[in-house]
């Protein structure tokens, strides 16, 4: 693919993108169409079929990008001086991260988007979390280490949903101290 080309699709799909969650703030997913959606971006039928199947795979590849901007900025936190080194800063980049843009991420609420992202997240959290416990107890039951983290990171990841929803007040920064504690509660009857 030519430079030319590629900059132009990378262009069209940043549109389309874009266009989705705006369209995303004003009306339920369900009734977005493929049609507002070109519309709104102000391309052709044919650019958004050129790049994507349907508006499923738009949010996927915006759950996609979301889910490694957040790696990424968890990754670059551990790696400075002053980065992650426990649960409290990990609850406290990812908190932030997603308070930043509120609006956006309520948008994304109407849809199984923000779900499958916070589980993806949770994920990426639960497998450093269980390789660290068997490292640090190599003979701990890996089953009941598995459930603890069931148990922990569900709990951590409804907490989220509900404070993003609004249901759940506190700043980033207290959420995340917050949960750390309840964390660090279920740790030490676990440990």
């Amino acid at each position: 693919m030519a430079k030319a080309e590629y900059r132009s699709s990378l262009r069209s799909k940043s549109l389309i993108k874009k266009a989705l969650a705006n369209l995303m703030h004003q009306k339920d997913i369900k009734k977005i169409t493929v049609s507002d959606i070109i519309r709104e971006a102000d391309i052709s039928r044919g650019t958004f079929y050129a790049h994507y199947p349907d508006i499923h795979s738009v949010l996927e590849q915006i759950e996609t990008e979301e889910l490694k901007k957040l790696i990424s900025l968890v990754n670059t936190a551990r790696e400075e001086d002053s980065g992650i080194n426990n649960s409290t800063d990990f609850l406290r980049v990812v908190c932030n991260y997603l308070y930043s843009d509120l609006d956006y991420y309520n948008s994304l609420m109407q849809t199984s988007f923000l779900n499958n992202f916070v589980n993806r997240l949770v994920e990426v959290y639960y497998e450093d979390t269980l390789a660290a416990v068997l490292e640090k107890d190599p003979e701990k039951d890996v089953s009941e280490a598995v459930l603890y983290l069931n148990f922990t990171t569900a709990g951590a990841k409804q907490v989220i949903l509900n404070w993003l929803q609004g249901s759940i007040q506190g700043t980033p920064d207290e959420i995340a101290a917050r949960l750390a504690r309840l964390l660090e509660l279920c740790n030490k009857y676990y440990s």
